[in-house]
């Protein structure tokens, strides 16, 4: 039997097997099996097929996720290893296309890191469907203009129906309460269509977003002057000198671009999809990023990125082409350190804050990122990134993971921290930091709708406002035993205390998270890091209780993480 026959069958029991996720296994074989053939076209079918049954296929949550990044990561291989062969820009558009419609924030993830580093052949998707010379904030802002005058016209022309129907009612065989329900689930109906295309046009920016610093880093000579000019376009959104004073690129666009170079920067020297000169156009990048920052989210992850741009990285540069790791001695590691904390915001104040001669850069810091600031600087001295740095909040907290290696031995990786890394490879104190950044991210995001996500980005940012009391001081508010019900979630602001500015309470109900549930073990974790009941007694100089930047007694962070451990159960 031939290969190409059974890439076909394979093709064809998983087309039959819609509901299963192991159809997705099967699709996975047959992108393998296509793809080692001399002429590889039946990847067309394939791909075309996956996103046909991708959004009908059901199971278990966990179960579900897990294939489908087989067969993301499977795609992507295919895809890179066939680009030599044929033309692989119709199915890097269709993988981009499945990104923006997926719901999953783990998902979309694999699919912009499988994208971002199809080098020439994933740009060339960039290339056909965004014009060189488009401005990426004017052409998101038309486009959601557009999307907002279709609704308006939408409305008015449901409210002209509504209105007949009304003046109906009065005579003998008029509209009848069907009908005028009926029309009521009409509105209905063109507010979950118009909240999806708001949600996807946001998922396409982001994820392109999270795209543009990878493809730089993996394109080769060719086109590095295009991609460099069309991530310079990006950034100039932030630069006050080009906006005219107010930076007008979105939070949540800043964010999800310094997550981009974080996932940029983990590539190391050795790695397949990455060049010395992109990488180097990158460090100067992250560094203006970094400097007009207003994001606290984007400040952590653009330290995080520099510093896995800034570990020595030995690849090949022994006589055998293995060469110890050399990590940086302690005080070099402090004073870069310094450096990058102290560019970090200056360049734009945070939204209504003025101007204050004489404050020091590291009084205006988040607490998350002078806690970030002090990792970065034990994984430049001790050269184990994967002990105090993560690639994503959600990743390393799902991923129980192995222990990382000694100091000084050879890293075999192509990645700096690899998938494998969960939090039990993490240091104590990045682990307290993961998961209430993570606790922050889920108050943020909440239900995903990007005006408002965009609103509770810009109250964090206001001047003299760092940490909300339902993470400082009092995580009651909080009330984490939420479930989603038949009546409608309590909204965001309801639950907070009556001094908080912030708004978020309570935490969003189980079920509604895009970014996924925090499991029970990290939960649990939490728990086992704070003291135990004698240890609680000691003096506070002999060991910290809580976080530094949580004000709370012991007793009362255990309960909340007794109750965020005990929503994940059925």
């Amino acid at each position: 039997m031939g290969s190409r026959p059974l890439a076909h069958r394979l093709c064809a029991m998983a087309s039959r097997r819609t509901d299963d996720p192991k159809a997705l296994d099967l699709y996975a074989a047959a992108l393998e099996i296509a793809s080692a053939q001399g002429d590889p076209r039946q990847l067309s079918e394939i791909v075309s097929a996956v996103r046909e049954h991708w959004a009908g296929i059901k199971g278990d949550r966990r179960t579900l996720r897990d294939a489908k990044r087989r067969v993301l990561k499977q795609l992507g291989a295919a895809l890179r290893k066939v680009s030599d062969r044929i033309d692989t820009t119709p199915l890097y558009w269709e993988l981009f296309r499945l990104g923006i419609q997926e719901p999953s924030y783990s998902i979309r993830l694999v699919v912009a890191q499988e994208f971002g580093t199809g080098g020439n052949a994933a740009f060339a998707v960039i290339r056909e469907r965004v014009g060189l010379h488009s401005d990426p904030v004017q052409e998101y802002n038309d486009r959601l203009d557009r999307l907002k005058a279709w609704k308006r016209r939408e409305y008015e022309a449901w409210s002209a129906r509504m209105r007949r129907a009304r003046a109906d009612r009065t005579s003998p065989r008029g509209t009848s309460a069907d009908d005028i329900g009926r029309l009521q689930e009409d509105r209905r109906e063109l507010n979950r269509n118009y909240r999806d295309r708001r949600v996807d046009l946001f998922r396409e920016f982001v994820m392109r977003a999270w795209m543009l610093p990878m493809l730089l880093g993996s394109v080769d000579e060719a086109h590095r002057d295009e991609a460099r000019e069309r991530l310079t376009k990006w950034l100039r959104h932030l630069d006050p000198k080009f906006t005219g004073g107010t930076p007008d690129l979105p939070l949540a666009l800043e964010a999800a671009l310094a997550q981009g170079f974080k996932y940029a920067a983990n590539r190391r020297l050795r790695h397949p999809h990455t060049h010395l000169s992109g990488r180097n156009d990158l460090i100067r990048q992250a560094e203006t990023v970094l400097q007009h920052s207003r994001c606290w989210y984007a400040q952590l992850s653009l330290l995080q990125a520099l510093c896995l741009w800034e570990l020595p990285d030995g690849a090949g540069g022994g006589p055998d082409g293995h060469q110890p790791f050399q990590p940086l001695g302690g005080a070099t590691a402090v004073r870069t350190v310094k450096r990058w904390l102290a560019m970090a915001g200056t360049g734009n104040r945070a939204p209504g804050q003025p101007d204050q001669p004489g404050d020091s850069a590291r009084r205006c810091l988040h607490p998350f990122v002078a806690e970030a600031g002090d990792l970065v600087a034990l994984a430049l001295e001790t050269g184990q990134p994967e002990r105090f740095l993560w690639i994503d909040e959600k990743g390393v907290a799902d991923n129980i993971g192995a222990r990382a290696g000694h100091i000084g031995s050879y890293r075999r990786q192509s990645l700096w921290i690899p998938p494998s890394v969960g939090w039990s490879t993490l240091d104590p104190r990045a682990q307290r930091l993961v998961a209430d950044v993570l606790v922050m991210l889920n108050l943020l995001e909440r239900d995903g709708h990007p005006d408002e996500v965009e609103e509770r980005l810009a109250r964090m940012e206001q001047p003299g406002m760092s940490l909300p009391p339902c993470i400082r001081t009092d995580r009651e508010p909080l009330q984490p035993g939420l479930r989603i019900g038949t009546s409608t979630p309590p909204a965001p602001g309801s639950a907070c205390l009556p001094d908080c500015k912030f708004q978020l309470c309570p935490y969003p109900p189980r079920g509604g998270l895009p970014r996924g549930e925090i499991r029970e073990p990290f939960c649990r974790q939490q728990q086992a890091l704070l003291p135990g009941n004698v240890r609680r007694w000691l003096p506070r100089g002999l060991r910290r209780k809580t976080p530094r930047w949580v004000g709370m007694r012991v007793r009362e962070l255990d309960c909340f993480w007794e109750a965020m451990a005990r929503r994940t159960r059925d």
